[in-house]
């Protein structure tokens, strides 16, 4: 089944990765290592596997030919147009959607480069069909992270929590905010609770950012210029948007008004007449409970999917989250991907050491020397581990030299780093570029290059 001429897919892939600095310094987040694939290459896949044969790939401007030449590396067959933006603008998601709005002609769905879920995008397109809906949203259930112990100084990583507020009996999204939003009570003006009598409040779901937006909607996005966050701001604006109603063409100051400022959302919220027409002669009504129309004649909808409780879906934007997916990747791997083969070593890879258990995933160019020992490991490109030296229960990224007789357990080592002989590190996060010195010791802690040129 096909969906390229129904939707327009963009994943937006320039973040810069702010909330785990530690390890996107130098690299692009949508290519730190899941497993033995890069994280942007999750949301490309279940794209492709949906369906989906073309995607805009927004991604920094200087960022694109390292993301460009690592994905065409790699098994996807799914189109990719890539579109950058400069690093210099300080650019939110809805900002990104306004700059590219020419190129999207049709019905527009939204992904994250961080979002790795085994979720059936059916359900979610499925909503936004039927009702013919402004904005669908797609709700998951948080994983359990709460209490996973990630390399770096120990400290308790507080999950980010929505509050969203769900019509239990349509299914329309009422509102959607983050939970630091509210100190200790939320209030609900009345004209929602008659419209909408029966209201769910959750408190235990998460935004995935995955949306299915009208073009309207882009349309819209595009003639204002006040909002720069998609979901802190933009969305919430259109969700409230439902309460209220386009003015009345017999007011003839408020017409004169309209025409003055054609940016009122009703202007773009407009539906086809033969489709108010078929709606009107049905007896199809989406709620009950009253005599009024369907939907309550609103021409702005929008509704949630609500994702089966046993299905996974992350967004992979804090350490715990990369952390713990990556200790979960071989057994996600065959839901995650349709049953994909999974191959653990790279044939381009070198393996000279016979203590590789089945847990490790070892990436192409990895030159892995005699007598060293790995359980549970992910070794990246290009990286070599030298005589005597084990890997542990940890994450070790591309272009990483390992010397003799260190000892790795539960880190994370990033990009171009270099463990001199002899080091005993537990617990670290070892920034990208970042030198080990002989002989160290290191336990719980965070080291970065920064940190070493502070020495000197």
């Amino acid at each position: 089944m096909s969906f390229s001429q129904e939707f327009q897919v963009v994943v937006l892939a320039a973040g810069k990765g702010s909330r785990i600095s530690e390890i996107t310094t130098g690299k692009p987040k949508c290519l730190l290592p899941i497993g033995p694939k890069p994280l942007v290459w999750y949301p490309l896949h279940k794209l492709q596997t949906s369906g989906f044969h073309e995607v805009i790939l927004v991604v920094l401007e200087h960022q694109k030919g390292e993301i460009q030449s690592t994905l065409e590396k790699s098994d996807l067959d799914i189109k990719i147009e890539y579109l950058s933006i400069s690093e210099d603008e300080d650019l939110g998601t809805a900002d990104t959607l306004r700059l590219i709005q020419d190129k999207l002609k049709s019905d527009v769905l939204i992904f994250s480069c961080d979002f790795v879920s085994d979720v059936n995008l059916n359900g979610l397109l499925d909503v936004f069909r039927a009702n013919n809906a402004s904005i669908a949203s797609l709700l998951i259930h948080p994983q359990n992270t709460e209490n996973i112990i990630v390399p770096g100084p120990k400290s308790k990583h507080k999950p980010e929590r929505d509050i969203i507020g769900v019509d239990a009996q349509t299914g329309r999204l009422i509102f959607l905010a983050s939970a630091s939003d509210f100190e200790s009570e939320l209030s609900l003006p009345v004209s929602l609770l008659n419209k909408h009598t029966k209201i769910k409040i959750h408190t235990n779901l998460i935004d995935s950012h995955v949306y299915v937006l009208k073009n309207w909607v882009i349309k819209y996005l595009k003639s204002v210029d006040n909002f720069t966050s998609l979901k802190g701001e933009f969305l919430p604006h259109i969700i409230k948007k439902q309460l209220s109603k386009p003015t009345d063409s017999s007011d003839t100051k408020e017409s004169i008004l309209n025409i003055k400022y054609p940016d009122d959302i009703f202007s773009f919220a407009k539906e086809d007449k033969l489709e108010l027409t078929i709606r009107e002669l049905s007896a199809f009504n989406d709620h009950i409970g009253d005599l009024k129309p369907t939907y309550h004649g609103d021409s702005i909808r929008c509704f949630a999917h609500i994702e089966p409780k046993g299905n996974f879906g992350v967004r992979v934007n804090t350490l715990p989250a990369y952390w713990s997916t990556n200790a979960k990747i071989i057994d996600l791997w065959s839901s995650l991907t349709h049953c994909k083969e999974l191959i653990l070593k790279s044939p381009k890879s070198t393996i000279v050491s016979n203590q590789v258990d089945d847990r490790c995933i070892i990436w192409e160019n990895a030159n892995l020397t005699e007598k060293t020992s790995f359980k549970n490991a992910i070794i990246g490109a290009t990286s070599a581990i030298k005589s005597f030296s084990r890997v542990f229960n940890s994450i070790v990224m591309n272009n990483v030299t390992i010397h003799e007789k260190v000892a790795i357990e539960n880190c994370i080592v990033c990009d171009g780093a270099t463990i001199e002989s002899g080091c005993n590190l537990k617990g670290c996060l070892i920034g990208s570029n970042h030198v080990v010195a002989t002989g160290s010791e290191h336990m719980n802690e965070v080291l970065t290059e920064s940190d070493r040129l502070m020495e000197f």
